[in-house]
């Protein structure tokens, strides 16, 4: 019983001796890549978005002002987005055009319409409704 109790307390000593130097060593890796250090910028508030809506007719006339005037020519409606543009851009916010088209309006129309778009910079979606057969 002797010898078995001497061979527990050496085994305790061991142990804790094995946990000691576990716990004061260096446990990290060190790599000898030096990472970028970053700094906090400040957060700012997100860029605000008008969207103009534009609809079109059967017969080609497109709708502003929540459908209330309707444009008959390009060169009006190309006048008229310029316009809105720079009325917000004095607002600090960035334009995006919707493009809504009647059912059974020519696509020829948003087609023109997006080209416009595309001829300003002007980001643009096209709302399209699937109809089941």
């Amino acid at each position: 019983m002797i010898k078995g109790g001497i061979i527990l307390r050496l085994i305790d000593v061991v142990l804790i001796l094995l946990f000691g130097f576990i716990s004061i060593s260096e446990i990290s890796r060190q790599s000898k890549i030096a990472l970028p250090k970053g700094e906090n910028i400040p957060l700012s508030n997100p860029d605000t978005e008008a969207i103009l809506i534009i609809g079109i007719t059967q017969n080609g006339d497109y709708l502003v002002e929540n459908e209330g005037e309707s444009i008959t020519g390009m060169l009006q409606l190309k006048n008229y987005i310029l316009f809105k543009q720079q009325e917000f851009v004095e607002k600090n916010a960035k334009i995006r055009i919707r493009i809504r088209s009647n059912f059974n309006a020519p696509v020829k129309y948003a087609i023109i319409l997006a080209n416009l778009c595309d001829d300003l910079n002007i980001p643009k979606s096209i709302d399209v409704e699937h109809k089941g057969t």
